[in-house]
């Protein structure tokens, strides 16, 4: 086995440290979550759309217990609560990392959210109430 000397060594861990290299690195996810999005100001997208779009990433596969479209019982229990709270977690996230504020959306518009949660509670068989 070959061995290495101090100095190489040394030499190779301040190259990394201090970023000396030519590719260009990124933080990725953080990165994206820390960059100003404009939200959307054109025509409302669909419930469904915003679902497909974002909102099935987790849902579809029930993420950190994310309820999934269908599930008239997790849906059902959490609809007793009220259509306010459901919003309210859904714009500005839930129990910290669980659900991060607008579903991760962040280019959607309150109206676009709220077509979301009616689509989602009405493909699991809920029904909302006219006045909501």
């Amino acid at each position: 086995m070959k061995k290495i000397s101090t100095q190489f060594l040394f030499v190779l861990i301040l190259t990394a440290a201090s970023g000396c290299n030519n590719s260009k690195t990124t933080t990725g996810f953080l990165e994206e979550m820390r960059a100003n999005i404009a939200v959307n100001k054109g025509p409302d997208r669909s419930g469904e759309y915003i679902y497909n779009y974002r909102c099935k990433t987790c849902h579809d596969r029930n993420t950190q217990g994310a309820p999934m479209p269908g599930d008239e019982y997790e849906w059902q229990l959490r609809a007793t609560k009220g259509f306010d709270l459901l919003m309210e977690h859904t714009i500005n996230g839930y129990s910290r990392t669980l659900m991060p504020a607008k579903g991760g959306c962040r280019d959607c518009n309150e109206t676009e959210l709220r077509n979301t949660v009616i689509y989602m509670l009405q493909t699991s068989g809920i029904e909302l109430k006219s006045n909501n």
